[in-house]
């Protein structure tokens, strides 16, 4: 499924395990607030079955022609919960398709159980000061490109603090379907375009992020 106009950065999300995932992804309020198995969430508004469950045949319909996919979108791939073979099976999927570039997204760097096949993007979500820790332990993973999704920006993060050295790419979004109440201010991501910009290192922002930065994103790839 193509969903370049909502994320963006990747061409397609591709999703071998299904059902809730278990990352627990919490407002300070504790409200869940994934898009896909948060309490307003995908699963629960279309009640679909929560067990989680893999299906490798997703693969089977991949394209052809070289593509970004983001791998597990809707899951943790590293999330404490998925077994250890399942990743087996899915990394000797991704394998396969050495023409495709897989992006991959956890918040859980400290279980990358591999090293990363040479076809993987490999990336930390973050979204408060705390979860820069995260950071430090993704580049100590081998993978051909390391970047940071500040995804939702929930609170003030210093761009100071982010283990650049180890950082290709940076993406920040912010919080959509919970109104503005959680919405990053504009100054925060000036910063941290300003910080992107002087290491070198290119920036995406979001489009839900155009009514607070006001003029035409900055919308950069990695080569």
């Amino acid at each position: 499924m193509s969903i370049k106009k909502s994320i963006g950065w990747t061409d397609m999300t591709l999703n071998p395990i299904k059902g809730r995932c278990l990352g627990n992804c919490r407002l300070p309020d504790g409200t869940a607030y994934c898009y896909y198995s948060g309490e307003r969430g995908i699963i629960k508004r279309f009640q679909q079955e929560e067990g989680i469950r893999i299906t490798f045949s997703v693969f089977d319909r991949l394209p052809k022609t070289p593509k970004r996919i983001f791998l597990c979108s809707t899951h943790d791939l590293f999330g404490s919960w998925i077994p250890k073979r399942w990743r087996d099976e899915i990394f000797l999927n991704v394998e396969e398709y050495p023409q495709h570039t897989f992006q991959i997204l956890t918040k859980f760097p400290q279980n990358i159980d591999r090293e990363m096949p040479n076809n993987v993007w490999l990336g930390v979500t973050v979204t408060n000061e705390g979860d820069l820790i995260k950071t430090w332990r993704l580049g100590r993973k081998n993978a051909r490109l390391h970047f940071v999704s500040i995804e939702p920006m929930l609170e003030y993060i210093n761009p100071r603090s982010l283990y650049y050295k180890h950082t290709n790419w940076i993406i920040i979004g912010q919080l959509t379907g919970f109104g503005k109440k959680y919405n990053p201010k504009r100054e925060w991501i000036d910063e941290w375009v300003r910080c992107a910009k002087w290491h070198n290192i290119p920036i995406f922002l979001k489009d839900n992020l155009k009514e607070i930065w006001g003029e035409k994103l900055i919308q950069e790839m990695p080569e």
